[in-house]
């Protein structure tokens, strides 16, 4: 596949001048277990603009699933052009360090280390920056990633307050311009006190709210994935962190302090849309596995008597999952922008609220 070299331009965190890396666990730990399914994405919305690392998944050899946000442009919330994304598995750290003095990426240096451009991109229809809603996208490769498996879809991820997740995402070292895939314990929190942080998360029902089970460690700019390891050792897939927020601060910058919740995008509610967008059909990607859902952090769980809203099929949007125009990045499609009625206007009030 020919690559194109684009600009890809880092920024320093304040997590220790990583490059690139915006997004980050804090106070994770070493992985455990094969991870030989999670892919990084490298995208860049526009020529000069700093380039966004995340994380994303894959589902068969050559799909793979990510947040929306990751790979579209914050403002139209269309995909970008499969030339401003790359996908790959080598350390995006090593990657972005091909930097030249004039900010340019050498992207057929990063290609070498086994990133490529996605033949297609597909953001959900149903996807508002604003509203935070239907916040997941797919990307398909021309050909299988070597050294790439794939982890399916847990089809009904529990929702009951206290039960125990893992998150998985990268930690930027403090000490050099590198980065590691980490893991962090989750629980899924009381459907009162996830409520009381952010209003607008009881309408969005393709979500699942979880806080931190270790005091001053969480996920970090809104991104991680949602896993599951089933008795078998195989991964099952949950989610993707749509926003982290707090109380009166939507979404927050400050993912570490006291009673900030992770809001995160429930996979297996998109079924249907992932069916029509990729070749694969339910069996191949919906994990018929079993959970163990006991938090680590027993002692001091929130009680487990209230639930989180039940799983839906419908998206956050109430667009239909089963519409058969699907914005891509060669798409005119405005099914990106598509109304969100009072959901819209919650979150963009709560969004001025934070501003003060």
């Amino acid at each position: 596949m020919k690559v194109s070299t684009i600009a890809l331009v880092a920024v320093a965190t304040a997590s220790g001048g990583a490059l690139g890396f915006e997004k980050y666990l804090l106070a994770g730990s070493s992985v455990t277990g094969s991870t030989s399914f999670v892919s990084y994405i490298i995208s860049q919305p526009a020529q000069g603009q700093s380039a966004n690392v995340c994380t994303g998944a894959f589902i068969s050899p050559t799909v793979l699933i990510t947040s929306a946000k990751c790979v579209t442009d914050s403002l139209s919330n269309k995909a970008l052009a499969n030339a401003s994304v790359l996908v790959g598995q080598g350390n995006p750290s090593d990657a972005l360090k091909n930097i030249t003095t004039n900010g340019v990426v050498d992207v057929s240096k990063v290609a070498g280390s086994g990133y490529v451009n996605p033949q297609s991109i597909f953001s959900h229809p149903g996807y508002n920056s604003i509203a935070f809603t239907d916040n997941i996208a797919v990307l398909v490769l021309a050909q299988p990633m070597a050294g790439a498996t794939s982890a399916k879809l847990i089809s009904k991820p529990s929702a009951t307050a206290g039960a125990g997740y893992t998150a998985l995402g990268l930690s930027p070292s403090a000490s050099s311009s590198t980065s590691a895939l980490q893991q962090l314990s989750l629980k899924v929190g009381n459907n009162a006190t996830c409520s009381d942080i952010w209003a607008p998360y009881a309408k969005l029902t393709n979500s699942l709210c979880l806080t931190p089970v270790k005091a001053s460690s969480n996920v970090c700019g809104a991104d991680a994935l949602l896993v599951k390891t089933a008795a078998d050792k195989s991964v099952g897939l949950a989610g993707l962190l749509n926003i982290v927020a707090a109380k009166n601060d939507v979404p927050t910058s400050n993912c570490g302090s006291d009673g900030a919740a992770d809001y995160f995008t429930t996979f297996s509610n998109y079924v249907a849309w992932l069916t029509q967008i990729t070749p694969l059909t339910e069996n191949d990607f919906l994990s018929s596995a079993t959970y163990d859902y006991s938090s680590p952090g027993s002692s001091g769980q929130e009680s487990s008597s209230s639930s989180q809203p039940s799983s839906q099929t419908s998206s956050d949007s109430d667009s239909s999952a089963n519409k058969s125009s699907v914005e891509s990045s060669h798409s005119n499609s405005a099914g990106g922008l598509s109304a969100v009625g009072s959901l819209a206007m919650l979150a963009a009030s709560a969004l001025v609220v934070s501003m003060f």
